[in-house]
């Protein structure tokens, strides 16, 4: 008879924080602003028609698929028509190794949608719906238990194929550039002098292809950015010219719209 021992690494902190959308109610079509947050992001789709951009990479979900963000991934949410838009969204303190090494181990924006297998997909949904009903009567063990087996389903298909949907050339070197040389970027007559295009058709790929303006993807990359220098010690004036904000107050002023604190409120989180 085969005799197993196993020691796992100590997990000293396990911490999420998750919602369940509401059922069967019908949204407008919509676009989400492009955001990023501290933590790993899981968004399981239930049901819609739903894509997401993740950087400078567009993903089209069926139900049952997962899209995963790593910490200042810059992503956004796209409602392609009038529908529902029944889904769970998970965020996970990732300090632990031995859990999320495996989903925080590629480039940003490289394969960030995660599609199960049709008989994983099943296990999923009745997953969720047993999640759903522990949280609702706060049984805490099994709320753990459950987290941890919809995250090895979704990190025993990380090698599944996905595709995304198809930009143009024009527009992924342009995502090239400004992944590259964001900090640099004054303007956008930088794109439209070196590509040699309107401000029309710059704004044009940007919106029907990304579902977003230049401006904000250009200024959330900054963002994004920033955000990591104050957390590797950077001064908040460091972090402002290092990322390309020539003026100071402007850049606190962006820094507290978009993540509700200041740049200094946040290092010291």
């Amino acid at each position: 008879m085969a005799s197993y021992q196993w020691t796992y690494p100590t997990v000293s902190m396990f911490e999420t924080e998750y919602y369940f959308s509401k059922e069967n109610v019908s949204y407008q079509a919509k676009v989400f602003p492009p955001h990023l947050h501290d933590r790993m992001e899981l968004y399981v789709l239930l049901d819609g028609d739903v894509s997401f951009m993740v950087e400078s990479k567009l993903y089209k979900l069926n139900p049952g698929d997962g899209l995963i963000t790593k910490p200042n991934e810059m992503h956004n949410c796209i409602l392609n028509t009038n529908s529902v838009h029944r889904h769970a969204c998970f965020w996970f303190d990732v300090s632990n190794d031995f859990l999320f090494s495996d989903f925080l181990s590629r480039g940003f924006g490289e394969n960030n949608l995660i599609v199960p297998k049709e008989q994983d997909k099943q296990r999923l949904f009745a997953l969720l719906d047993l999640l759903k009903k522990a949280s609702e009567e706060n049984r805490r063990h099994q709320r753990f238990y459950l987290a941890l087996e919809l995250l090895d389903i979704y990190r025993e298909n990380l090698s599944q194929h996905t595709t995304q949907q198809p930009i143009p050339e024009l527009l992924k070197n342009i995502l090239t550039d400004i992944n590259e040389h964001f900090a640099s970027i004054q303007n956008l007559d930088y794109f439209t002098e070196k590509y040699f295009i309107s401000p029309s058709t710059l704004h044009r790929l940007f919106r029907v292809h990304l579902h977003t303006s230049p401006k904000l993807y250009l200024e959330t990359k900054r963002l994004a950015y920033s955000r990591q220098l104050l957390k590797g010690g950077h001064s908040v004036l460091s972090a402002c010219m290092q990322t390309g904000f020539s003026d100071y107050s402007n850049y606190i002023r962006l820094f507290k719209k978009r993540f509700s604190m200041t740049p200094k409120q946040y290092q010291n989180l």
